[in-house]
């Protein structure tokens, strides 16, 4: 299960980012599909990963990303059904380029100010 490394990263980089004394409410991410990451296990380390720490009770909103390509044989661009098997269905190359759908983004955090 890639989804406690991918946790625990991401954690990592939030707090990078996170202003002292701020206190951590959501997390907003981008879930490419060709990932195969499990949303409630992702949110589940998560929790495990902040528990006991500034950023317990955090929420982690994941946004899954479908996979579209473009055939570099014919052009025609593409949501396969199986991310595994990504024959053109115009043409049945395998040849495809990724135009979205892969890797994990973090796109905003939401963040509270003491007084």
């Amino acid at each position: 299960m890639h989804e406690g490394a991918i946790a625990e990263a991401l954690l990592e980089q939030v707090r990078s980012f996170l202003p002292d004394q701020a206190v951590l409410r959501e997390v907003h991410i981008d879930v490419g599909r060709l990932e195969h990451l499990e949303e409630m296990v992702l949110q589940t380390f998560w929790a495990a990963l902040t528990k006991g720490t500034g950023e317990e009770g955090s929420l982690l909103s994941v946004n899954v990303i479908a996979l579209q390509v473009r055939c570099r044989g014919c052009g025609m661009e593409y949501e396969p059904e199986d991310p595994a098997i990504m024959l053109c269905p115009q043409c049945g190359a395998a040849r495809p380029e990724i135009l979205q759908g892969s890797g994990v983004v973090l796109r905003r955090m939401e963040v509270e100010q003491p007084d």
